[in-house]
């Protein structure tokens, strides 16, 4: 069992998968990291336009 697990995983193929779910893993939380930062400074520019059109009125 173990060597054909060594087998397998030393297989170009299968590197190759686990190379593209690695990269896949990556982006995912590139893209939860770029949510994160960019979703708060959007709510901060709301915020200030509402209270520059309260303070103009």
């Amino acid at each position: 069992m173990e060597t054909g697990l060594k087998r397998l995983l030393s297989e170009k193929r299968c590197q190759s998968e686990w190379g593209s779910l690695y990269m896949l893993i990556v982006l995912i939380i590139a893209a939860l990291l770029l949510i994160a930062v960019v979703k708060p400074m959007f709510k901060q520019s709301q915020q200030l336009i509402k209270d520059t059109k309260a303070a103009n009125q």
